[in-house]
């Protein structure tokens, strides 16, 4: 059994990256969990009804067998820091639920919360967590500006695949994220999938994974 926890900047992010792996995860009996660092509202979006739909994700990742979880961070939207605290922040997850997995934004990736998020995971994940992989970006605000290398994938089932898709359904439902964004993660999941000869697969470049056997 493994636990593994996914690093996201904001609410969206692990669902965008890498909600699939999760759900498949915790339906073969692993410890799940994921965090949001910098949750808060942003232009015309109210934290409230953020809030509201980050929940659905929640309920949706503390379902059905093994133990999971979705936290929120204390941080600034749009002004996150690769700082003591937020480390400590993580940190503190990492022992208090036995990480041994951890998942974060890819390194290339443009918005600037995205890359302290990703950072922060690293510094957290450096001395006790076996395996870092970092997840693929899709959507045209996040541009890769050093490409994405597909190391490692976790094909998922329809189930994982659907539970996915109504998490980021009810994002584009609240006007959080548009329906070219959430259709652009179902093709993805398609095209991975395809690759391996299954439905769906969600991709990872891996930045270290310690064998001990």
């Amino acid at each position: 059994m493994v636990n593994i926890l996914a690093v996201g900047a904001h609410p969206d992010d692990v669902e965008l990256g890498c909600f699939g792996t999760l759900l498949e995860k915790k339906r073969a009996g692993h410890n799940v969990y994921a965090v949001a660092l910098a949750p808060g509202a942003y232009g015309k979006y109210r934290w409230e009804d953020i809030e509201a739909v980050w929940s659905k994700s929640r309920e949706i990742l503390r379902s059905g067998k093994g133990k999971g979880d979705y936290f929120l961070g204390k941080f600034p939207i749009g002004r996150l820091a690769h700082d003591w605290d937020a480390v400590g922040f993580v940190d503190d997850l990492i022992r208090s639920y036995s990480i041994d997995t951890m998942i974060c934004h890819h390194h290339g990736e443009a918005h600037q919360d995205h890359l302290s998020a990703q950072r922060i995971a690293i510094s957290a994940a450096r001395r006790n967590v076996d395996r870092l992989w970092l997840w693929e970006s899709s959507i045209y605000t996040h541009r890769n500006v050093h490409p994405f290398r597909p190391h490692l994938y976790v094909p998922i089932s329809q189930e994982a695949f659907e539970g996915k898709m109504d998490a980021l359904n009810a994002y584009r439902q609240a006007g959080l994220l548009e329906t070219i964004e959430v259709e652009a993660q179902r093709h993805l999941a398609r095209y991975r999938g395809a690759e391996l000869h299954r439905d769906y697969a969600e991709a990872f470049e891996v930045a270290w994974e310690v064998h001990d056997r």
